[in-house]
């Protein structure tokens, strides 16, 4: 009995310590999903850029043009496509670096947006957080972001 409960034990234990599961990579198409009214997403109104995400302009800006990926400052909110809002900075500008610390999705969304301008930007899966849960996101999530583009540089 003293060698069988030992035993028992690591098993149990052994049990409970199994490799985490592997991200299954199922990317989403923003083109055949369901958006929440409350984002007033049209995708077939929208332009695709070549990288495959989703751009419309809801106010074209005056100033500089963004022709570049690099140092901005922005107002954004970014959704899931059931209209949860999973992030977002409004009260002051965030800075962001779109050439190491944005998602690619964002960062190609962005170009060719001027100063003053806002975007609605829809991004797959691929191009935004990917396969693996990332905090409130589900893998394999499309992600809308609206972004007001105050600075560059």
């Amino acid at each position: 009995m003293r060698v069988a409960l030992p035993l028992i034990v690591c098993l149990l234990l052994s049990a409970c310590l199994t490799e985490p599961k592997a991200c299954v990579n199922q990317p989403s198409d923003p083109a055949t999903e369901q958006f929440a009214a409350s984002l007033g997403i049209d995708i077939a109104s929208m332009q695709k850029t070549n990288i495959g995400d989703y751009r419309q302009d809801v106010v074209v800006g005056t100033g500089d043009l963004l022709d570049a990926l690099g140092p901005v400052q922005i107002h954004y909110s970014a959704f899931l496509v059931d209209g949860t809002l999973i992030d977002q900075f409004q009260d002051q500008p965030f800075a962001i670096d779109l050439s190491t610390r944005a998602t690619i999705g964002l960062a190609d969304g962005m170009l060719g947006m001027k100063v003053g301008g806002q975007r609605v930007i829809v991004v797959p899966s691929q191009l935004g957080l990917g396969a693996c849960p990332n905090g409130p996101v589900p893998g394999n999530s499309t992600i809308v972001y609206k972004v007001e583009l105050l600075s560059i540089g």
